[in-house]
């Protein structure tokens, strides 16, 4: 059996809705860059059976098994004693991990309850996995049949760093003779995910190259994977002339949307300011989501009611009457005002119909405009987007954003953007 890797994660609040289990979408990434994958994924209920069974499953496909959470000391955290069984060994104290709890303890000055002891016991012969960041040791431990089970706590936090240390170091010590997987990634904003999929389709790439895609709305994600780099850079080449410059906004799988657009206006020392009406300010949330986000946003006006288009924007009343707060006439002087009142490089407006309600023939829920006031002038585009309020609230926060980043690259704005076809 080649090496691969499987997880259980144990907690009834991972079933019930009320914890999304964020450790295995971690794992998958870190072992995604080295070439591997996870090999199955289960998550079951705080019970003896469950646990068992589990384990059992897991260890016949997999060398290693990641156990998360169910380390800490009240009763349903089951972990260690299952571990134990599986294993055909009891539970001792562990001097080590004693000596951890009560550090931890005395440190934040907390009392420590007799019944968190039980976070010092481990199986018989397992080696402790040390926990910077909470109560709970984890452990290694092996099986009779050579498999490891490393058990990490479940809180989030805790498990990322528990198995970066840990963990990843038994995963390159065991696949160190593992052939490396290489890629290349294109981050795309315009098109929409059945039309990329067509235009790579129609690449004509080698056939050790692997396509992945995935749909991060309002993103579109193409990853290349091939264990022949000689071949990335031709592939790559075809992709990039295949999709676009102008759609591709990133090719570094670690950075976002507002993160490259932050690193391109921070080059070009550019300073945005907004204007916006239906996305509420969430234009501006996403500009600061990110460190050194003020050498770039300078500020904004949320106007989502007309009297404050009209007071603090002087939208006149007559505009907004003949043309409807949801135009590009509004939207045009709405960034020309935000732009000189606060006095940054661009201004950037939105007004639109969010929904569910307010929506007409003529501007039907999903309609929004984007105007960007310039050291160029003014260019206002007219978009639709049928989906629910924050979906279209979202997309129009990248349209807005993206146009600012095509205006800077000084790419073309098709017609039919941001939803482009093309033959």
């Amino acid at each position: 059996m080649s090496f691969s890797v499987s997880i259980l994660a144990t907690g009834s609040e991972l079933l019930d809705g009320r914890v999304v289990d964020t450790n295995s979408n971690f794992v998958a990434g870190i072992l995604a860059q080295r070439g591997l994958r996870l090999r199955r994924v289960l998550v079951v209920d705080d019970d003896r059976e469950e646990l068992l069974a589990g384990l059992g499953d897991l260890c016949s496909v997999s060398e290693l098994v990641i156990t998360s959470g169910g380390l800490g000391p009240t009763t349903d955290d089951l972990t260690r004693e299952i571990v134990a069984e599986f294993c055909g060994v009891g539970v001792v104290e562990c001097p080590q991990a004693r000596k951890h709890v009560e550090e931890f303890y005395l440190k934040r000055a907390r009392v420590l309850e007799p019944t968190n002891l039980k976070q010092a016991l481990l199986p018989q012969g397992a080696t402790m996995i040390h926990n910077e960041l909470g109560t709970a040791p984890g452990f290694i431990a092996r099986t009779g049949e050579g498999r490891v089970i490393c058990s990490l706590s479940g809180v989030p936090r805790e498990f990322k760093q528990m198995f970066v240390d840990t963990v990843v170091p038994i995963i390159t010590e065991k696949t160190k003779d593992a052939r490396p997987i290489h890629r290349a990634t294109f981050k795309t904003f315009g098109l929409p995910e059945s039309v990329v999929g067509r235009l790579v389709a129609g690449c004509g790439l080698p056939g050790d190259i692997t396509v992945s895609y995935r749909a991060a709305f309002p993103e579109v994600h193409v990853v290349l994977k091939t264990a022949r780099p000689e071949n990335l850079p031709d592939a790559s080449r075809r992709v990039e002339s295949a999709l676009g410059s102008e759609v591709i906004f990133s090719r570094e799988a670690e950075r976002d949307f507002f993160q490259e657009l932050q690193r391109l206006c921070e080059k070009r020392h550019i300073t945005v300011a907004t204007a916006e009406s239906c996305t509420g300010g969430m234009i501006a949330e996403c500009l600061t989501r990110t460190p050194g986000s003020s050498a770039v946003f300078l500020g904004g006006v949320v106007s989502y009611n007309n009297s404050v288009k009209q007071a603090v924007l002087n939208v006149p009343q007559e505009i907004i009457a003949k043309h409807g707060a949801v135009s590009a006439e509004v939207v045009r002087i709405m960034a020309r005002e935000a732009r000189s009142r606060i006095g940054a490089t661009f201004g950037v407006a939105v007004s639109g119909v969010a929904g569910p309600d307010g929506g007409s023939a003529e501007k039907p829920v999903g309609t929004f405009f984007v105007g960007v006031s310039g050291p160029q002038g003014a260019r206002e585009v007219r978009c639709f987007y049928p989906g629910e309020r924050a979906t279209v609230r979202m997309y129009a926060t990248y349209v807005a954003l993206d146009l600012i980043r095509r205006e800077l690259e000084a790419f073309p704005i098709p017609d039919g953007y941001p939803l482009v076809s093309r033959q």
